[in-house]
């Protein structure tokens, strides 16, 4: 009898597990918001240092707010934090972040515990690293 091996057994799909741990470059962020960025760091130098610091402190926390809101099927706090994150994602230019929040934001309440919620989970998770080492890449005093 073959042996199995504890992934199969955990019935873990490691094709999704390779495909999230092998995402680790930082991803692109929208142009226009970086030009939109450098514009506003130019009439008031430092603004972008202290939007990206905010974002940095801020995102962690919406994360940490829709893993609990998912940990406990509330996804009037899903909809919220995914809604919080995504708009700030949208601002910094960081939009593969902000679908994946959008596609949390917009999850039916019946989705909740799926496979497709607990990819998009870890996707977004995958995405805000990348955001963040992205924006911090533009302004490397921080």
């Amino acid at each position: 009898m073959p042996r199995r091996s504890r992934y199969a057994a955990a019935n873990v799909d490691l094709r999704h597990l390779f495909a999230i741990f092998t995402m680790t470059a930082p991803t692109s962020l929208h142009p226009d918001a970086v030009a939109l960025l450098k514009t506003l760091d130019d009439d008031q130098p430092g603004s972008a240092a202290k939007l990206i610091r905010l974002f940095a402190a801020d995102a962690p926390a919406l994360l940490s707010r829709i893993e609990v809101g998912y940990e406990r099927g509330d996804h009037s706090e899903i909809n919220q934090a995914a809604h919080f994150l995504r708009s700030s994602a949208l601002a910094l230019g960081a939009t593969e972040l902000a679908d994946v929040a959008f596609r949390l934001e917009h999850l039916k309440a019946e989705h909740l515990g799926s496979d497709l919620a607990t990819r998009h989970l870890s996707q977004l998770r995958v995405g805000l690293r990348n955001a963040l080492l992205s924006l911090l890449e533009l302004v490397p005093e921080l």
